[in-house]
């Protein structure tokens, strides 16, 4: 199985990405969005969403990264609102809405996974061949040991409606293309969860990503699964809003990292662990975010310098890092804002 799988990716392996769908369900507010997303019926297309952005990496498709970012999303999301005229009442409908929230979840869970715990992984595993190894697979293993891995379902692409919308977003690209590469997310579900099982493989992973591996499960990093499926949810809800031209149901910044109130936040200018980072609730226009754009004040108001903001995957990105140009000072509180 190790052959159809990409050799060495950076983000969420599937199965990760699988569980944090399936943890967000229980963050959603009770109410319609809900309901739909938590109904037995739709979880075959809310996970086969979920898996459909990776499948084509390893055949060296370009459709996947496309297929990641709220452009192409957006794609898809008008054309299930021309499609339906805004009653998604119908079986049809929902599993459209279900499919289309599985990549949400996916797109999203990346960012928030490769801008916060990454970037620690970068730190704190140091010392591991990242160009040779998979942060992606370890990980994966991970949590296929801690929670039993995901089911794989039969594959499943909307390809009548996925190919002339990848065309529109400028991928040429086959049914039967996207076919091979949603079996081959199947092919990485069942690997997560094999080798999740035998105590060896967990070795293996354990020793190439040591602190990846065993800080997966662990709420008190910032950008873990945990996270992940708490702005995935949020998202959700962001969508679900625009979904229903309720334009003035969420608000820009969707969340933000240490979260409003919190304490004891690191300090050291250097560290990964100080940067404050705020995801917003839609993709960026990164070239009209403007270095002054942000401004924080310590809680006798003076303003902290600010390295330039840090738009972390650029264009359509919701995150952005912000750094202190020296440490930040000790004992004090923060209002982060804008101009």
């Amino acid at each position: 199985m190790l052959l159809f799988l990409p050799a060495a990716a950076l983000a969420n392996g599937l199965t990760t990405h699988v569980t944090i769908s399936q943890d967000a369900l229980p963050s959603l507010p009770d109410g319609d969005l809900a309901d739909l997303l938590r109904d037995p019926e739709l979880w075959f297309y809310l996970q086969n969403g979920t898996q459909f952005p990776d499948g084509g990496y390893a055949m060296g498709e370009a459709y996947s990264e496309t297929a990641h970012w709220e452009p192409f999303q957006d794609l898809y999301f008008d054309w299930i609102k021309a499609t339906y005229a805004g009653d998604y009442s119908s079986d049809e409908a929902r599993q459209h809405v279900a499919y289309l929230f599985g990549l949400s979840s996916h797109g999203m869970g990346d960012q928030v996974f490769d801008s916060l715990y990454m970037q620690r992984a970068y730190v704190y595993d140091a010392a591991s061949d990242w160009d040779n190894t998979s942060m992606d697979q370890a990980t994966d293993v991970a949590i296929a040991a801690a929670t039993g891995g995901q089911q794989t379902l039969d594959p499943y692409v909307p390809t009548d409606v996925f190919v002339p919308l990848m065309a529109e977003a400028g991928v040429t690209v086959d049914a039967e293309t996207l076919e091979d590469g949603q079996f081959l997310t199947a092919v990485a579900i069942t690997f997560g969860r094999e080798a999740g099982s035998r105590p060896d493989q967990q070795e293996l992973y354990r020793a190439q990503f040591p602190w990846a591996y065993d800080h997966i499960m662990d709420e008190g990093v910032d950008g873990a699964p945990y996270w992940e499926s708490l702005v995935v949810a949020r998202y959700w809800q962001v969508r679900w809003a625009l979904l229903h031209d309720e334009i003035s149901a969420f608000e820009p910044v969707m969340f933000t990292f240490p979260q409003d109130g919190d304490y004891a936040h690191p300090t050291d200018a250097t560290s990964p662990e100080s940067r404050l980072t705020v995801f917003f609730s839609r993709g960026l226009v990164a070239d009209m975010l403007l270095p002054d754009f942000f401004e924080v004040h310590d809680a006798a108001g003076n303003e902290i310098p600010l390295n330039e903001p840090w738009v972390f995957y650029g264009v359509s990105s919701h995150a952005v890092h912000l750094s202190p140009v020296n440490d930040w000072p000790a004992d004090t509180d923060f209002d982060v804002g804008s101009t």
